[in-house]
């Protein structure tokens, strides 16, 4: 563990700059996915959490299950924390199965968190949005 020096004394140092203290404590499970079903066509899937190397498979598996089983797939990523390029890559490859198999795959999102990493990869342009689930079932097709 890290330390530092202060007024004669050694504290131990958070890694601060994710926002989380170094400790064996770590949660095992940081992501959390729902699947609601609508209609026998149409699912949303809810992430909660952080979506990283080790998550992001995980997210990958459902939504190919959803966009095989489903016309209409939702995914409502308002609860993601954390969103590294293992998310963006699988919501990129979810997109990209929609595209050949025909399906509507919607993003939902309202998270800064969200917004900053497609906006830093350029991958807006490359999904469809909705403001919230109840829009994205509107209009789907």
């Amino acid at each position: 563990m890290l330390a530092v020096r202060s007024a004669g004394r050694v504290d131990p140092v958070s890694d601060l700059a994710y926002g989380r203290s170094v400790s064996s404590n770590f949660p095992a499970d940081i992501l959390e996915l729902r699947v609601a079903e609508h209609d026998p066509d149409t699912r949303v899937v809810t992430v909660v959490g952080e979506l990283d190397a080790l998550t992001a498979p995980k997210l990958g598996a459902l939504l190919t299950a959803q966009l095989t089983a489903a016309q209409v797939v939702v995914v409502d990523l308002d609860g993601v924390q954390f969103l590294a390029s293992a998310g963006l890559f699988v919501l990129l490859e979810a997109n990209e199965l929609a595209t050949r198999e025909d399906r509507a795959l919607w993003l939902v999102y309202n998270s800064k968190t969200v917004n900053l990493a497609l906006e830093a990869a350029g991958l807006r342009e490359y999904f469809t949005f909705a403001d919230n689930v109840p829009a994205a079932l509107e209009n789907s097709p």
